[in-house]
């Protein structure tokens, strides 16, 4: 089945703290227009506040670092927060990359704290997915020890007057990866085997601010996604995501992830995939498609960049707004007014090749929508050293624990066509 999806879903879970949230935004309704829209002319910016440190992926000490934006001459008392983290593939980028500047300017002058975080950077060699998953967890771990700080600066000197009680994570790109896995890779029995918390910490980090929670009330995804949707489920954080469909970095459904646009390192749930599936089990949730167009359409000076940000920061907007119970001015979805001419394809009419686990360490499963002819796994020089032809399936185990560690390239033959894909076998 083909389909345009534009669409804005609200489905507030009735929770037993239904209450206590009611007495908690009680009050931002009655501060109206502000959250809702701009009512700050100007803010002011708090740079390069210091909320960590801890080791990166070259075990060197790394000093973490935000900045703090707030809505000039504001005399509210308290107020909530928005972290964003950048992108950058997890190898570059900055807090002062000009979408997050935008972003948390933005948000400011609507009356919320927000800040832009830096977190550690750098994926060992070579760029495969037990080095990406691990850049990943690294990332959120910094993540959450802004938020610790946060919640550490309101039970103590209480110098940026943050509600403790509603708190946002987001990002663009690589920070839309950080917020999701902060999110919803939240269980130890779900950690991918790339991850070793006696090496690398557990889920809460050490990066900094230990003994405050990390507990986050929804999530903004611009233009990410997530290593397996089904980390999400019923009764988790509530998201909004925006991405494009012609998404040549991030998939906007479920596809490989490229690195640098060039590196294909692992399949992920995109946007248009984590949708459907918070769907499906009641997760509170928004999505808006930029049709035809690219990664961060939002980021950069030009009127049509522009015009996309502006999208982006009423679309937010308006989700966070009717997650603080209030009414939105403008509450229906924005209007698509970019190219509709392509109709999106859903995954299952898609002939999708996935294979799991990847690291993997005996039998690597794959599944596929055509039923393959063969399977071969090549060396990195190209000789084939396993070959099936025989029992295969839409879904087919394949042995692999017979063969040395290392990376192999895995071709899966149709009728069709062949397929290609990196297995790192540990």
């Amino acid at each position: 089945m083909k389909r345009f999806y534009n669409r804005l879903v609200f489905i507030f879970l009735i929770a037993t703290n239904t209450s206590a949230l009611a007495q908690i935004t009680s009050n931002y309704c009655l501060a109206a227009p502000r959250y809702d829209t701009e009512v700050f002319s100007t803010v002011d910016t708090s740079l390069n506040i210091v909320f960590g440190a801890n080791s990166n992926y070259q075990n060197v000490n790394t000093v973490l670092k935000m900045d703090i934006y707030q809505p000039s001459g504001d005399t509210a008392s308290i107020r909530p927060l928005i972290v964003f983290a950048h992108g950058g593939s997890f190898i570059g980028g900055d807090k002062s990359n000009s979408d997050q500047v935008d972003l948390c300017t933005h948000f400011a002058k609507r009356g919320y704290v927000t800040a832009t975080i830096n977190y550690r950077l750098g994926i060992s060699f070579p760029f495969d997915s037990t080095n990406a998953t691990r850049a990943v967890y690294r990332a959120v771990q910094d993540m959450k020890a802004a938020i610790r700080y946060f919640r550490k600066d309101a039970a103590t000197t209480n110098l940026y007057h943050i509600d403790p009680n509603v708190i946002f994570i987001g990002g663009s790109s690589a920070g839309a990866l950080t917020a999701l896995h902060y999110a919803y890779l939240d269980q130890y029995n779900e950690l991918p085997v790339a991850i070793d918390t006696a090496v690398m910490g557990n889920i809460e980090g050490n990066s900094g601010n230990a003994g405050y929670s990390t507990a986050v009330n929804a999530v903004i995804n611009l233009c990410g996604a997530l290593g397996k949707k089904t980390w999400m489920q019923p009764g988790d954080e509530p998201l909004v995501s925006m991405h494009g469909t012609a998404d040549n970095v991030v998939p906007y459904n479920t596809q490989m992830l490229n690195l640098l646009t060039v590196f294909p390192i692992l399949v992920v749930d995109g946007s248009y995939s984590i949708n459907r599936y918070a769907d499906s089990i009641g997760v509170t949730n928004a999505m808006y498609t930029y049709f035809g167009a690219p990664h961060v359409p939002y980021d950069g000076g030009t009127l049509a960049q522009q015009a996309y940000l502006d999208t982006t920061v009423r679309f937010v907007s308006n989700f966070l707004y009717s997650y603080l119970g209030c009414t939105p001015i403008d509450p229906n979805p924005l209007p698509n007014t970019f190219n509709t001419t392509n109709s999106i394809v859903e995954q299952n009419d898609i002939d999708e090749l996935l294979i799991y686990p990847n690291p993997v360490h005996q039998d690597l499963t794959i599944q596929l929508k055509s039923i393959p002819t063969a399977v071969i796994l090549r060396n990195l020089t190209g000789k084939e050293i396993y070959r099936c032809e025989k029992q295969l399936s839409n879904t087919s185990t394949i042995p692999l624990h017979q063969f040395a560690k290392g990376m192999y390239l895995l071709e899966v033959i149709t009728k069709d066509k062949t397929l290609v894909e990196k297995v790192i076998i540990e």
